[in-house]
């Protein structure tokens, strides 16, 4: 297989850099490597997007739409997350922590915004804890608090995916699949 690198090769030993991801498809034998500006040569196919579903993920979404409307889970969004996926408890300090460990153990997509459907997404809320929901499909997710009418109700939403970044003015920080201590 040859791999046409050279562009991207001479930009980074050049000291230049690049400003902009590289988009890599194949070719027959050979990978296609272009900038979101350029126009995929002809016999390249435009690399997957990542539309897919985890492992498990249709028994965790429905148990995640089962527990939109129910309460109980005020600052509990690492548990409830653990919910939807059948544990008793995620294991970790806060959503935070399983972020952080994520990130350490190379599982993270950081910034990613397509996640597959039963991802984790992981928001930086300002606090020491953080916040993580459940990516059900179409743009959306379940979480909790995001739409408690009163404080500290726990209720659990069915939300927009933005919604708690335009809502509660957190930085999503990315993705990473449900993975938990064992218990």
């Amino acid at each position: 297989m040859i791999i046409k690198l050279t562009l991207a090769g001479a930009l980074l030993a050049s000291g230049i850099g690049l400003m902009a991801p590289l988009a890599i498809a194949a070719q027959g034998d050979d990978t296609c490597v272009v900038t979101p500006t350029e126009t995929l040569p002809a016999g390249c196919q435009a690399p997957a997007v990542n539309t897919g579903t985890l492992p498990g993920a249709e028994e965790a979404v429905a148990r995640a739409l089962r527990l939109v409307g129910s309460h109980g889970y005020y600052q509990l969004c690492a548990r409830l997350a653990a919910h939807i996926w059948g544990r008793a408890h995620s294991g970790y300090y806060s959503a935070a922590v399983q972020w952080h460990q994520m990130v350490r153990t190379g599982r993270a997509h950081r910034s990613d915004r397509q996640p597959p459907v039963g991802a984790l997404l992981f928001w930086d809320t300002g606090g020491p804890y953080g916040h993580v929901a459940v990516y059900v499909g179409n743009g959306q997710i379940v979480s909790n608090d995001i739409g408690d009418g009163i404080p500290g109700e726990g209720g659990v939403y069915r939300v927009a995916f933005d919604l708690i970044e335009s809502k509660w003015g957190a930085s999503y920080l990315g993705w990473a699949p449900p993975i938990y201590h064992s218990s």
